[in-house]
């Protein structure tokens, strides 16, 4: 795994996490941290032979959030493979490893509907070839929510990624800038006072400029948080 990018993803979560100490004493203030798991597949078209639908990929990690009383919000999130995405190729195997780090602030306008902005970066390792993958860069997005009854509400939220840099490590560096976006949908249902947990359906896409090569990825997301 790559240390500064690991590195990046806790710093992140520490910088939140800071804020949200600071500011929960202050009246209005909302923060949270917990769990975030992801199970997807990933479909890659193009390349000829190189395409091909994966196994199930397990990503699980922490995120933490603060929603401040002048409507602002902040969250960041840090996701590890731990069940890695695994191709049955024509000849050979290939096993492929994913971490993700999301920091993004936003504007709530009105209790249910939220616009953000922020930095994304994906990193992939394949362990038998060795060779490394990065997609980062700025994310625009909104989202909203519709409650239900006292406890359950539906959300959904849809990223644009405008500008994201692909860069493939092997024998020779290959860069290019590939465009996509994240669609997420789902259940949200309030527990206690502290405990929300959410339930949902995530899919995400990015295309590469001049290769052409177009990445999928779908499952299932589930989130704990406990605010405090």
């Amino acid at each position: 795994m790559d240390m500064n990018h690991i590195a990046r993803g806790f710093v992140s979560i520490l910088l939140i996490l800071s804020m949200a100490g600071t500011a929960s004493a202050e009246e209005g203030i909302r923060t949270a941290a917990g769990l975030k798991i992801w199970m997807n597949r990933w479909k890659s078209e193009g390349l000829g032979s190189e395409g091909g639908t994966s196994g199930i990929g397990a990503m699980i990690g922490w995120a933490a959030e603060a929603e401040f009383s002048n409507n602002v919000f902040v969250e960041a999130s840090y996701l590890v493979s731990v069940s890695d995405y695994i191709f049955d190729r024509t000849d050979v195997a290939t096993d492929v490893e994913r971490n993700d780090v999301d920091v993004v602030a936003g504007y709530q306008f009105i209790h249910n509907v939220g616009v953000f902005a922020g930095y994304r970066s994906s990193q992939f390792w394949e362990k038998i070839t060795k060779n490394k993958e990065t997609v980062h860069g700025p994310l625009i997005g909104v989202r909203g929510s519709v409650p239900l009854n006292n406890a359950l509400s539906l959300f959904g939220d849809l990223t644009w990624l405008p500008r994201s840099t692909k860069a493939t490590f092997a024998a020779t560096d290959k860069k290019e800038t590939a465009l996509g976006w994240i669609s997420r949908a789902g259940v949200k249902y309030v527990f206690t006072r502290e405990i929300t947990g959410a339930l949902g359906y995530q899919y995400e896409m990015t295309k590469g400029k001049n290769t052409k090569v177009k990445d999928t990825f779908a499952g299932a997301t589930l989130d704990v948080m406990y605010s405090f």
